[in-house]
């Protein structure tokens, strides 16, 4: 639906390790960026090994054995789909789409002033805090959010994947020169493809 050449900034781990145990640079960079309890939400993806797993025990076996941790339950329900964006971009390099990695959290520690969120996402609190950071950066984006939820039932969309997302769309549509990321210098993965969590500062 989008044009070639569109950004697509989405919050799924791209670029994973195949062996050791300290983990991708970009989740610990962004951890430590967050502090407690923030970085909580960002958890170490899981090595590439980990994505071939028939199942969480196989996973966690597989992630044991090539970089020492075992694979968060959280981690290994997202495998599909981090399969599933990795091997797209694997097998489309000239697709012609910028797709790159966010973290929710990130982006709004970014937008306020790198202060990290004081509430959970999940809290009615949480919920208006990250709306009001939205909306100073996009005024909009309280009526874009209530639109959201009345169009999508809360078992295919929560309140706060929402927010997340129009946090991503409103980091993807910075310019170019506003973009940052966590690490500064991203490293390459053994297949080519970024470890990077992307970030932006200002829209000006």
């Amino acid at each position: 639906m989008l044009p070639r050449g569109s950004r697509i900034f989405i919050d799924i781990p791209i670029g994973l390790i195949d062996s050791g145990n300290k983990g991708r640079e970009c989740d610990l960079a962004a951890r430590s960026a967050l502090g407690f309890p923030r970085a909580t939400s960002v958890f170490p993806a899981p090595s590439y090994p980990a994505l071939a797993a028939k199942n969480y025990d196989h996973a966690k076996h597989l992630s044991l054995r090539t970089i020492g941790k075992k694979l968060s339950k959280q981690a290994y329900l997202i495998t599909p789909k981090i399969r599933e964006v990795n091997d797209f971009l694997l097998s489309n390099r000239s697709s012609g789409y910028d797709i790159r990695e966010v973290h929710p959290e990130l982006c709004f520690w970014a937008l306020n002033d790198r202060q990290a969120m004081a509430h959970s996402k999940k809290r009615p609190a949480g919920f208006e805090e990250r709306l009001r950071v939205l909306e100073t950066h996009l005024p909009s984006a309280r009526e874009l959010a209530v639109r959201a939820i009345g169009n999508f039932k809360h078992s295919e969309v929560a309140k706060d994947d929402i927010l997340d997302a129009l946090v991503a769309m409103l980091t993807a549509a910075a310019r170019e020169a506003n973009l940052k990321t966590l690490p500064s210098s991203p490293p390459i993965d053994s297949r080519g493809l970024p470890m990077e969590m992307v970030y932006a500062e200002a829209f000006s």
